[in-house]
């Protein structure tokens, strides 16, 4: 198995380094369970992937609310037994609205300098940077898991009129 490392471009501290078997990981694949950002990983290391922001962002970011949908119902359901979700799955969710904000923009999701990149996308709901760092500071909590569920339906709303 080869030891894989994200792309400058996607380096975060939220978002560790997966161990995952990239081999076996479907290069067509626009979300993968516990690796995030795998298109635009293949898109920054290899120049090529399926570039989903390029070739049809709307429905791409359909099918990334049908994969946050499963993921919000396991997150609400370890809020409801108040336990502290996985971490894994909490990374999975927050990778699919920021892949869902940068795709609806037709851009690949850059996150070594998120907020400066933020800056430059026009299809962005109201007071997004501040919420996302609220997101982002404790993101195993409950008000933050509403805020990201909140930010995926604007996101979605966003999507339908913008594109």
């Amino acid at each position: 198995m080869v030891d894989f490392q994200y792309a400058k471009e996607l380096e975060h501290p939220l978002f560790r380094t997966p161990h995952v078997a990239v081999e076996e990981v479907d290069v067509a694949s626009i979300f993968v369970s516990g690796l995030p950002f795998w298109q635009e990983q293949l898109f920054y290391t290899r120049g090529r992937g399926e570039m989903p922001w390029h070739t049809d962002p709307e429905q791409a970011c359909r099918r990334l609310a049908k994969q946050w949908k499963n993921i919000a119902q396991e997150l609400d359901a370890a809020f409801k037994l108040r336990e502290t979700p996985d971490m894994a799955i909490i990374c999975d969710g927050i990778g699919i609205y920021l892949s869902m904000l940068f795709w609806s923009n037709r851009r690949p999701v850059q996150l070594d300098r998120l907020d400066a990149y933020i800056e430059t996308l026009d299809l962005v709901p109201m007071n997004l940077q501040e919420r996302l760092a609220f997101i982002m500071k404790r993101p195993d909590g409950y008000p933050a898991f509403k805020q990201l569920n909140e930010l995926v339906q604007e996101q979605r709303k966003l999507v339908l009129k913008g594109l």
